[in-house]
């Protein structure tokens, strides 16, 4: 589960929030839960109290999201940023870290490259694998780009998580050709969630990916395309639901886990 979906704020995160955000997703039935560590001060702990109430609840963290700063020119500011993420997903228990840019446009795919392999050997020194993630109005906007980055970098811990939302609203729309060509050791990270056929004419795509979004099976994305071929290659994911919808978020967190989790199962199944 992600904790940030359930609250209607993502950015925002009192104790409270976080407590019964964790709770309703122990009474769910899921095994694990990502939580972003900057909110984490928001709600007066650290990740060292995390993990000792994820032992209690019985749950798993085992994806710290995200490394965002990778391409930095500031390359000091991007060895830190990499050096505090690895220190909090050691703390709570991660195995795999995703990257992203929020950037429009992208630097040479060549320089992109060598800055991904950098991140891959930092988090690699650290005992933790780096999953690409592609967001459609960012400079990695779709599959073909982060799988070229992933291919370039040639590094033994690098790989490619997909979120069937951006999966489904990546420029071109979904690319299952390509998808079956990438061997299964890079797919470690499914995000399930789903999508309108079409976007609201009066909401950009960044904000309807933050507010908007459906429970999976809800809309057009074809899982069963989709993980099909995923299971197919022999990928054996991290399944982790991330549904930002503001009308879920708002009936609270035992309102909303259990609605996630079903729609997952049922789109798994």
């Amino acid at each position: 589960m992600s904790l940030a979906t359930m609250s209607v704020n993502p950015f925002e995160l009192t104790f409270d929030q976080l407590e019964s955000s964790l709770v309703a997703t122990a009474d769910a039935g899921y095994t694990g839960i990502s939580v972003w560590p900057f909110t984490l001060g928001m709600a007066g702990v650290d990740a060292h109290w995390l993990a000792d109430r994820l032992g209690e609840l019985h749950l798993t963290h085992p994806v710290a999201e995200a490394a965002f700063g990778w391409l930095n020119a500031d390359r000091d500011a991007a060895a830190a940023e990499v050096a505090n993420l690895s220190e909090y997903a050691s703390a709570v228990g991660s195995r795999e870290v995703v990257a992203v840019t929020m950037e429009s446009t992208l630097p040479p795919i060549d320089e992109v490259a060598a800055c991904f392999k950098t991140l891959c050997q930092s988090a690699g020194d650290a005992g933790l694998q780096v999953s690409m993630e592609f967001l459609p109005w960012t400079g990695i906007p779709d599959l073909a780009t982060a799988w070229e980055i992933l291919q370039r970098a040639d590094c033994d811990n690098g790989g490619i998580m997909v979120d069937t939302w951006h999966w489904y609203r990546q420029p071109g729309g979904p690319n299952p050709d390509l998808l079956r060509q990438i061997p299964s050791e890079f797919l470690r990270v499914v995000q399930l969630c789903d999508a309108p056929a079409e976007p609201p004419v009066d909401t950009d795509i960044a904000t309807e990916t933050m507010t908007a979004r459906l429970l999976p099976g809800d809309g057009a994305v074809d899982f069963a395309e989709v993980l099909g071929i995923i299971t197919d290659s022999g990928a054996e994911p991290i399944w982790f639901p991330e549904v930002f919808s503001i009308d879920l978020a708002a009936a609270g967190p035992q309102a909303m886990a259990p609605q996630v989790m079903a729609a997952t199962r049922s789109v798994l199944s």
